[in-house]
């Protein structure tokens, strides 16, 4: 089995180095290899030079680096054209994997009837509002999970969905609600990715909470994802 790990990079220096080593440090069974595949949109903060420096010293798995047109989507699209991997783990650049998280994705990944899915999902801050919000990604539901929780897809099921929808906002939660008319998503239960809640400490954790329950809200009500961008990004 093999698993290809896709991560877009843009501006992200800051994340960039501790997610590496959290794929870097996963404890991976001889019958289990991983290749990372990361995806540039541009970065003007030295997020290369990060992701460079940091593989200078840790040999552990193959790297390959590609410069794609700006657009998250785009880029994951990128990265699951040059994999070699059966399955496809899309990872945000600020996005931690836990320890077990490859083993535990690799055991469920025995079921042949498990054909895309997430983790769990704990953010890097102990505010018990964050925490709260969290816990919501303990339920098997489209409606608690998007992009932040590790999006894995066997590659033909991907491709059968018809990879990440061509748009800038929301793609994850697209490729989800398709994915969810042609199998059943499973949830990785014991393990879990921690992620950033750089957007809750910014704009207040109440408020970011609110903000991303109403916008999905929205979204799958029919409001078009470009509008939805503009009012989330500008917050």
């Amino acid at each position: 089995m093999k698993i290809s790990i896709v991560i877009p990079t843009l501006n992200e220096a800051t994340y960039i180095t501790r997610t590496l080593h959290t794929v870097a440090s996963q404890s991976l069974s001889d019958n289990l290899k991983v290749e990372l595949l990361i995806v540039d949109g541009g970065s003007t903060d030295g997020t290369p030079e990060r992701i460079i420096e940091f593989f200078e010293h840790n040999d552990t798995l193959p790297v390959r680096m590609f410069l794609s047109e700006r657009s998250r989507a785009k880029q994951m699209n990128c990265g699951a054209h040059f994999a070699s991997g059966d399955t496809l783990l899309f990872l945000h650049a600020d996005t931690q994997l836990g320890e077990n998280a490859l083993a535990e994705l690799a055991q469920a990944l025995e079921n042949p009837s498990v054909q895309f899915g997430y983790f769990k999902m704990k953010f890097d801050s102990e505010n018990p509002i964050a925490e709260y919000y969290a816990s919501f990604t303990n339920i098997n539901s489209l409606l608690t999970h998007y992009g932040d929780s590790g999006i894995f897809a066997r590659r033909e099921f991907f491709e059968k969905v018809g990879k990440f929808p061509n748009q800038e906002f929301l793609e994850d939660v697209e490729f989800l609600q398709r994915a969810a008319r042609l199998a059943k998503p499973y949830l990785v239960e014991n393990a879990h990715v921690i992620t950033s809640a750089r957007r809750f400490e910014k704009n207040g954790y109440l408020w970011q909470m609110l903000c991303n329950i109403s916008i999905v809200g929205l979204y799958k009500l029919g409001v078009p994802s470009d509008w939805l961008k503009e009012f989330y990004r500008g917050k």
